[in-house]
């Protein structure tokens, strides 16, 4: 099926396999060669579901469980809040750097939004948009971050090194490398596992404690990360055309348990926890791939459909299922698509 095109006014948005050690190992040898980065894809030709033009270059996108949508737009920075079911933009929140990733920090929000431009992170009320925190000095292009199950937000410190720890909207603490160029994290339980965007594998950090507890030497070079489970987290292993599930256990031990095939410069993740699916942007080919986790050990790919032109980033409404993707070109085709739960294989 075709996309509809559906125009959105511009002006909505100008307006307003590693065991715990004993201690944490010494920090790395920094890497020299390039991070890894999507591809820059061509144009989509056909894309399936709802297209709506989106100014900014959408990057990051998530849904809270009121179908309120947030997405990271740039030029002029800041969050987009949208209704997940229509893309009809409620108010864009102005901040004072450009966020790329967005997490949330319950089901519901608020929004986590580092900003690379300003080194800050600030809470947004998905509700009406209120900026609930504003926290300063977090590292040198804070990328991605997340809250453990205790309340305590771990952001990667993508220029810097190490991870971020903060509380109640202020930075508390930091660690050095660990990852020399930290990108995606995922938070599972007390653990806030981490993904090096320079090749050197994953992280893995305990909240309450702000300690590193383990590393793995996992993928090739990885990008993005997303909880699976209360217990599993999936890597997008950007250079090695893949996707890898990885367990953390008690201790915060994490083992490699599965990869699944992903060609294409895989970039963008989200899961529906409700129907055990697992979304994977493939970013050469503008195709989402569409994988079963429900045997995290044993994920069955279910098939890909077209997505708009630069899909970057996916989230999932959780009330629906519907899945949305983000169309980061910059230009013309700078979008949000939104594909319903019927048109997704395996529904």
């Amino acid at each position: 099926m075709r996309a509809r095109l559906v125009a959105v006014a511009a002006a909505c948005l100008m307006a307003a396999g590693c065991s715990t050690p004993e201690s944490p190992p010494e920090p790395s040898t920094p890497a020299t060669t390039p991070a890894a980065e999507p591809a820059q894809a061509p144009e989509s030709s056909d894309p399936i579901g709802t297209v709506i033009a989106f100014p900014g270059a959408p990057e990051g996108v998530v849904v809270g469980s009121s179908g309120i949508a947030a997405a990271a737009v740039r030029g002029p920075d800041g969050v987009v809040l949208f209704d997940a079911a229509t893309g009809v933009v409620r108010q864009m929140v102005s901040t004072s750097g450009a966020p790329r990733h967005l997490s949330l920090a319950g089901p519901d929000g608020p929004v986590l939004a580092p900003l690379e431009g300003s080194d800050e992170l600030v809470e947004v009320s998905l509700d009406d948009g209120a900026i609930l925190s504003t926290a300063t000095g977090v590292g040198r292009q804070p990328h991605d971050a997340v809250a453990t199950s205790d309340g305590t937000i771990v952001a990667t410190n993508e220029m810097g090194g190490g991870v971020i720890f903060l509380r109640d909207g202020s930075v508390v603490s930091e660690l050095p490398p660990g990852p020399v160029q930290p990108g995606g994290v995922a938070a599972l339980g007390p653990y806030a596992a981490v993904a090096d965007v320079q090749g050197n594998g994953v992280w893995v950090y305990d909240g309450a404690t702000r300690r590193e507890v383990a590393q793995a030497p996992i993928g090739v070079k990885l990008t993005h990360a997303v909880t699976v489970n209360e217990t599993t987290a999936g890597f997008a292993d950007t250079d090695g055309g893949a996707v890898i599930l990885a367990t953390v256990d008690a201790a915060g031990g994490i083992r490699q348990i599965a990869s699944i095939d992903a060609p294409g410069n895989p970039y963008g993740l989200a899961v529906d926890s409700d129907r055990q699916l697992l979304f994977v942007t493939l970013t050469a080919s503008n195709l989402l791939r569409v994988v079963d986790v429900s045997n995290p050990a044993a994920p069955r790919i279910l098939g890909d459909v077209p997505t708009v032109t630069q899909a970057n980033s996916v989230a999932v409404d959780p009330r629906t299922g519907n899945v949305l993707v983000t169309g980061s070109d910059p230009g013309a085709t700078s979008s949000i698509q939104i594909i319903a739960r019927a048109e997704l294989p395996g529904s």
